[in-house]
């Protein structure tokens, strides 16, 4: 639809800090009318009406849209994700039927995962998280921290994608042995490094690093599930930077207590923040954990600032 004749627009950046630090990149959205940035999330239904109650165009970063919120923002004509997995943040469905047009962007930071991924690896390969805690510790000590190295070891990449193929190409420069699964084949990476694809079972099997890079979707929920854990190697690592709900995480708590497995990287959850579960494993010895911050770069921040700005634009008609 064209909402070009709402000249008189409120466009509200609803939780997006980082607009302030950016009010170059809203430029090309002053035409439309007024634009309001706060920063932090929302604590309730009513700070979101009080931000956004009159906004034609919401963004949004982190708040959590319930339905409620959608029904006390009778003006609310489309929603910009400001980041990839909308669904996640807001019933979709619910707000087209309401009349709301609901958006995101994608590949905005997607070296910064690729390279987080891979930083992961090699923090728990060579134990320094540990590593780091003994010394802060005023200790000194090397006892169980010898590590492995990338060079040589098999790694599994799940999803070769906009991510996906990043963090292959990253594994290959190491000079790891990549291998992948995928419904979709990369031909690019099939032409360049003779990247070989095989089922997910095989790569549960050979892969010493396990590196997740799919979308969740309602099909493919606890996709990872026990069978599969349960063929991973001992003393493989599994790194997930792409969604929790794609893995079973009572049996891969299982596993990692009964150090089954070597290890896990995670940057994502099921909820954020973690719930009663995710702590569990997190306090796990042999888990690192962050707090979503695989895409938190500047170069990928101002890349979505960027890409939000364009998708309101070119969804106002221009």
């Amino acid at each position: 639809p064209n909402h070009k004749e709402l000249f008189t627009m409120i466009i509200c950046m609803l939780d997006a800090g980082q607009f302030i630090e950016k009010p170059e990149f809203l430029e090309p959205l002053k035409q439309y009318g007024e634009i309001r940035i706060f920063s932090g999330m929302p604590k309730s239904v009513d700070e979101v009406v009080a931000r956004a109650g009159d906004a034609e165009v919401v963004a949004f970063a982190v708040t959590q849209l319930t339905h409620e919120m959608i029904d006390r923002l009778p003006k609310l004509k489309i929603l910009q994700f400001i980041g990839t997995g909308m669904w996640n943040f807001v019933d979709v469905d619910y707000a087209v039927s309401k009349g709301i047009e609901v958006l995101n962007i994608d590949a905005y930071g997607s070296n910064a995962v690729a390279e987080f991924a891979v930083s992961l690896a090699m923090s728990m390969n060579r134990n320094i998280v540990p590593a780091v805690n003994i010394l802060k510790a005023h200790d000194w000590t090397t006892d169980g921290l010898g590590g492995q190295e990338i060079a040589g070891a098999t790694v599994g990449v799940i999803g070769t994608g906009s991510i996906g193929r990043l963090v292959a190409e990253k594994f290959f420069g190491l000079n790891a042995n990549v291998i992948a699964c995928d419904l979709y084949e990369n031909e690019q990476l099939k032409a360049k490094y003779d990247l070989k694809y095989y089922s997910m079972e095989e790569i549960f099997r050979q892969s010493d690093i396990i590196t997740m890079h799919m979308k969740v979707t309602k099909e493919n929920e606890k996709l990872i599930g026990r069978r599969l854990i349960s063929q991973m190697k001992p003393n493989a690592l599994l790194i997930n930077v792409s969604r929790a709900e794609l893995i079973d995480n009572e049996a891969l708590y299982e596993a990692l207590a009964a150090k089954k497995i070597r290890g896990l990287a995670t940057d994502v959850y099921t909820s954020e923040p973690p719930c009663e579960l995710d702590y569990k494993m997190i306090d796990l010895p042999n888990v690192i954990c962050t707090p979503h911050i695989g895409f938190y770069t500047e170069q990928s921040n101002d890349n979505s600032i960027k890409m939000s700005v364009n998708s309101i634009i070119k969804a106002l008609g221009t």
